[in-house]
């Protein structure tokens, strides 16, 4: 009698250890979640129908029926919420008028990336293209993130805070360094010419202001500003944290100012072995690229080592070389270096 009033519950037991099995299967197994619920929960359902009804006429595949019609049901679930997620997709705007929305399965599972399609020329007539993408949950997450935890860093150093970042964000741009190692192996780019190759990449995003306000109209704003927003309106983000967009918001949108671009840099470089620095100027209000690397031009030392400056944020310049209007190497300074 005690048996037969288990058995009530055996189906519902096995829903449960399939979905707790499911996240072990997963362990050992590059497959989705729920592939993996799916595997397990037909297992089970055969060893228990086998063990249950071994001594009796019933059929020991009526938990493999039960099981079937459970898969079906999430499977009407899936596609319910896989049909509103498409709609919601068309109505939803274009994040930056170069990037756009891609479905694509990683994994077994349905994901979205932010793809943009990139072709640039380096600064000695040296074409490249790329694919380059971040997944849109990891775009939303890392700056939700990073506008949440924003308060405790809100006393610390411009360095730790570019450190945080770079830190925080490089898992997340795996993509994007795939797609740069790509490029390098392709083109066969020796040290100096990869690293001039992410310079590039970078520089040949157009600049755009990045505000820890909300974006004002154009005559709110000092000259400099005012004439940049006035011929592009769109060239501003507001709401950003200190005025920096962490590296996979800047990815996934395509507005960034110059530490933003200077982070992303750094990140990068410094996931590929590079010995990098950011250097700041208040006097200029700027921030730039440091590099330690045989080159020529203007630089600043630090722990006995030459780190040739790159600015970032104007197509065509060179390492080693600044802008006339902020080119007095005396008035920067590292505050921050990755070795």
């Amino acid at each position: 009698m005690a048996q037969n009033k288990l058995g009530c519950f055996s189906f519902p037991a096995i829903i449960i250890l399939a979905i707790i099995g499911s996240s072990f299967v997963q362990t050992f197994l590059p497959i989705s979640s729920f592939t993996s619920f799916v595997i397990v929960l037909l297992f089970f359902s055969w060893i228990l129908g086998k063990i249950q009804d071994a001594d009796k006429k019933k059929s020991h595949w009526r938990y493999m029926i039960y099981s079937g019609l459970v898969i079906v049901f999430v499977l009407g679930i899936r596609y319910t919420i896989s049909t509103i997620a498409i709609i919601q997709e068309t109505e939803q705007p274009v994040i930056s008028e170069d990037i756009y929305r891609e479905k694509v399965l990683e994994k077994g599972d349905s994901i979205i990336l932010l793809r943009q399609k990139r072709v640039w020329t380096d600064n000695y007539g040296n074409s490249f293209k790329g694919e380059f993408s971040v997944r849109e949950k990891e775009y939303i997450t890392s700056k939700t993130e990073y506008a949440n935890n924003s308060q405790k860093y809100r006393q610390q150093t411009w360095g730790k805070l570019y450190q945080h970042l770079a830190t925080s964000d490089t898992p997340k741009l795996d993509l994007i360094l795939k797609e740069l190692e790509k490029i390098k192996t392709t083109n066969k780019l020796n040290q100096f010419e990869f690293a001039e190759m992410v310079v590039t990449f970078i520089q040949d995003i157009p600049y755009a202001f990045v505000f820890d306000t909300a974006c004002e109209s154009p005559d709110k704003y000092e000259d400099s500003i005012r004439v940049l927003l006035e011929k592009c309106k769109d060239c501003c983000i507001g709401h950003i944290p200190f005025g920096i967009q962490n590296p996979v918001g800047f990815m996934g949108n395509l507005k960034g100012d110059c530490d933003t671009r200077t982070v992303i840099i750094y990140a990068i470089l410094s996931h590929f072995g590079y010995d990098v620095a950011i250097l700041n100027s208040d006097y200029y209000k700027h921030s730039i690229l440091g590099l330690h690397i045989p080159a020529k031009g203007k630089f600043k030392i630090k722990n006995g080592k030459r780190y040739y400056v790159w600015e970032t944020t104007n197509k065509y310049f060179t390492i080693g070389t600044l802008p006339k209007n902020f080119d007095n190497i005396n008035q920067w300074y590292i505050v921050l270096t990755n070795t």
